[in-house]
């Protein structure tokens, strides 16, 4: 198959239409990918609580908790109302793991 060669007009119109585009450079957001990233963060986070063994294990993984949740609402991953229900989450491990409610 032969290739078909454009004219210095036509890659000159094609170049200029890329750089002059109103998204050019800006990275390409996947909201979706995000959420999923962080909501997976959250949820291992929220796991390692339950299965801390020593309380610098614990420390660690209340702060990471918190950590991710933050971050994700502050990115706008997640909103206030999710923010909300994942804080509770993580309440209820640490308290789970303190009192050792099963």
């Amino acid at each position: 198959m032969k290739k078909t060669l454009l004219s210095n007009d036509q890659f000159d119109t094609i170049i200029h239409s890329r750089l002059f585009a109103e998204d050019f450079a800006q990275p390409v957001r996947d909201d979706a990918f995000f959420k999923n990233k962080a909501v997976s963060q959250i949820e291992s986070s929220i796991k390692a609580i339950g299965s801390a063994s020593s309380a610098y294990e614990f420390n660690i993984a209340v702060a990471q908790a918190n950590a991710f949740i933050s971050a994700a609402h502050d990115y706008e991953f997640i909103d206030l109302a999710e923010k909300v229900t994942w804080t509770q989450a993580v309440w209820k491990a640490v308290r789970a793991q303190k009192v050792l409610e099963a």
